[in-house]
């Protein structure tokens, strides 16, 4: 089995998960059946993808990929003490809430386009990516205007529904 697990090392390697040899939590078990974390982590990925693309718990295993790496990545941001990396996680689910939100709106009609869970799933990994930073740059270009043309606007109503919410002394 090791020799047939040795020639996924190539494909491992590509997708960047060498790395996830290094991950406490996966250590102990892997170690106990014989194989690398990383052998794990890729099959895990491919049987998942192979899940989506057959409609297979999609819309399960398309919103479980797109809320556990970012999320395992936010908690570091807020524990690494550096604010660089805060903007990419805060705009990644500033995005990921509005998809979602469109998603429960309208995702009945959505489901009817072939592979759609295959193509939100690759524009949460395109928002989450390390190397593309895409979610900045989405937000960047699309979120950012809104709020700058906006914000005043809607804070101003906020304040007045709280006002109106502390002299109704409702909290």
């Amino acid at each position: 089995m090791n020799i047939l697990l040795e020639k996924l090392d190539p494909f491992v390697s590509k997708c960047g998960l060498d790395n996830m040899d290094q991950i406490e939590i996966l250590k102990g078990p892997c170690k106990k059946i014989g194989v690398r974390p990383a052998h794990v982590v890729f099959i895990c990925g491919v049987v998942s993808l192979a899940s989506i693309v057959l409609g297979i718990a999609a819309r399960f295993l398309s919103t479980f990929v797109s809320m556990i790496y970012p999320a395992y990545r936010s908690i570091k941001a807020i524990e690494s003490g550096e604010k660089t990396d805060d903007k990419q996680w805060l705009s990644y689910w500033i995005l990921f809430s509005l998809i979602t939100l469109a998603d429960s709106s309208i995702g009945f009609i959505l489901e009817f386009i072939p592979f759609y869970h295959v193509i939100r799933l690759a524009l949460f990994v395109i928002l989450f990516h390390p190397s593309l930073n895409g979610a900045e740059k989405v937000y960047q270009a699309f979120v950012q205007p809104v709020y700058q043309k906006y914000h005043k606007h809607i804070d101003q109503q906020i304040d007045q529904m709280s006002n109106k919410l502390k002299n109704q002394n409702i909290y």
